[in-house]
């Protein structure tokens, strides 16, 4: 089996075998993403999957207290849920590494923790919304045919050739940042300007979370682990991409979307289209995006958990700020506390990070936020949320 259809198979079966609750009706869908560990023996196996289209509004933000408690999820697409879950699975396996020396993906090397000889392979049953996908639609299957030239018409569109003329472009439901340069909504391939940040769709109102492209690319500068881990760990990054079969795709505008138009010569993870196709994607029957997500790792407590509107199924109105999401803001934070608690051996935190809040600790990752600043020529109107939708509540 051919190495991408083999990532997206272990990915599809793991899903299946899941239970049914939190998956689509007959007439829902929904986006199903994953990442997948190789280890040095090439031996492969899925350690966070999950499934999600929602997003909250910027309205909801604003109405919603428990938001500013870290508890609410902001963003629940499918990328971005399992990027959490991973960063979940990451923290199990170090405390496996501290405390008993077996953990599948770390070591101790001089009371620091090392990365073992293992790859991470990053699975996404449809293109990431935002700039990965525009793109553009001719008589023939681009996914198949690379293109033969890209020509620029002038600054922000394009037309590309494949051996024929581009009639248009698939559309992307992302909204261009406010403070950039905006969509032409012209006809065919003029509707959409390529390059520019976008937040996503939400229920009529523009939302605060930037779109799976921008997103992804960020991490693909940055690393994963985000800044928190950054503390404890190397930046770890997705050796490849791949995306399911049956929907829009093409490599251009994968590449456009995740690392070109900021910095070409970023490395860049391989990027690839299996043939094998997600049984719960949007087609003619399966209209309404299902409004609950699956989140799983591979974690012994608690290892799935089903969110609904950001919160986990179930949460009562008195048990909202309780009964929460180990992939929340405030669980992964308070997880990262018990795990600093039993490795403290880094030198950037000049006190216990339990006497700091959440976003100060993040800035005592020198490292990390030293190189998002030196990344400002890249992402100069990369938006900053509000400071108390950065926060959670200290412990």
């Amino acid at each position: 089996m051919d190495f991408k259809d083999k990532i997206a198979q272990l990915c599809l079966e793991k899903y299946s075998n899941l239970k049914k609750t939190g998956k689509p009706t007959e007439k829902e869908w929904t986006i199903l993403s994953g990442v997948v560990l190789e280890d040095n023996l090439n031996n492969f196996k899925v350690v966070s999957l999950c499934t999600g289209t929602k997003c909250l509004s910027g309205k909801e933000l604003k109405n919603t207290e428990y938001c500013n408690l870290g508890n609410k999820l902001n963003d629940s697409h499918a990328e971005i849920l399992t990027r959490r879950a991973f960063i979940r699975y990451l923290y199990h396996q170090i405390l496996i590494a501290i405390n008993e020396d077996k953990s599948e993906i770390f070591y101790l090397k001089e009371r620091k923790i090392e990365m073992k000889d293992v790859n991470f392979h990053f699975f996404s049953s449809q293109t990431p919304c935002g700039d990965c996908s525009i793109i553009p639609k001719s008589k023939i299957d681009v996914s198949q045919s690379p293109p033969k030239k890209m020509r620029k018409s002038d600054k922000g569109s394009f037309e590309q050739e494949y051996g024929q003329e581009v009639e248009d472009i698939h559309r992307t439901g992302a909204k261009c940042i406010e403070n950039g340069e905006q969509d032409k909504h012209g006809q065919g391939v003029d509707f959409h300007t390529v390059g520019p940040l976008r937040t996503k769709p939400g229920r009529g109102d523009r939302t605060l979370s930037l779109s799976c492209s921008d997103k992804m690319s960020k991490w693909n500068i940055m690393g994963v682990q985000g800044a928190l881990l950054t503390l404890l760990i190397k930046p770890i990054h997705f050796k490849s991409i791949i995306i399911g079969g049956g929907c829009p795709y093409s490599l251009d505008s994968m590449e456009r979307g995740l690392f070109k138009r900021f910095d070409p010569n970023t490395k860049a993870p391989v990027i690839k289209q299996s043939l094998m196709a997600f049984e719960h994607s949007k087609d003619g029957i399966r209209l309404r995006p299902c409004p609950s997500s699956i989140v799983w790792c591979d974690v012994p407590e608690k290892s799935l958990e089903i969110s609904v509107n950001g919160l986990k199924q179930g949460a009562t109105k008195n048990k909202k700020n309780t009964n929460l999401l180990r992939i929340s803001r405030k669980e992964l934070f308070k997880t990262f506390l018990g795990v600093y608690d039993q490795y403290s051996n880094s030198t950037e935190i000049a006190q216990h990070p339990k006497k700091m809040k959440y976003y100060q600790c993040k800035q005592y990752c020198v490292s990390y936020q030293n190189k998002w600043k030196s990344k400002e020529h890249i992402y100069p109107l990369w938006p900053a949320k509000p400071l108390h939708l950065k926060e959670c509540l200290s412990f």
